[in-house]
């Protein structure tokens, strides 16, 4: 019994690390404005990388499957960068969800 408890901590920490879902998500455009930039940090680490959807700008009313890095988290911050020069932060979302649909709507002044 001593053996196999003390086993739970590590078969615990590798299916942490083993997280198999898939690394992708559709991003909707659901606001009048267009984004310009999708960015993705680790979840409270603030170092937000290039934009995932490259140099590409999603207009209103569009969509874009995104996939993610296949060493990335399935829980980030992301940043989404605005044609008006707004800036909109999303902490802590699982970007790994089945069927996720991330809708965006332009955020108010």
């Amino acid at each position: 019994i001593r053996r196999a408890a003390a086993m739970i901590p590590a078969a615990l920490a590798l299916a942490a690390q083993a997280d198999v879902r898939p690394r992708s998500f559709a991003l909707a455009n659901a606001g009048p404005g267009t984004i310009l930039a999708v960015e993705l940090s680790a979840a409270g680490e603030d170092r937000f990388g290039t934009s995932l959807i490259g140099r590409v700008a999603l207009p209103a009313g569009q969509s874009l499957h995104i996939t993610l890095p296949a060493r990335g988290p399935c829980r980030g911050d992301l940043r989404i960068r605005w044609d008006n020069g707004r800036v909109e932060d999303r902490a802590g979302e699982d970007l790994c969800q089945p069927s996720r649909i991330l809708r965006l709507t332009t955020p108010a002044p």
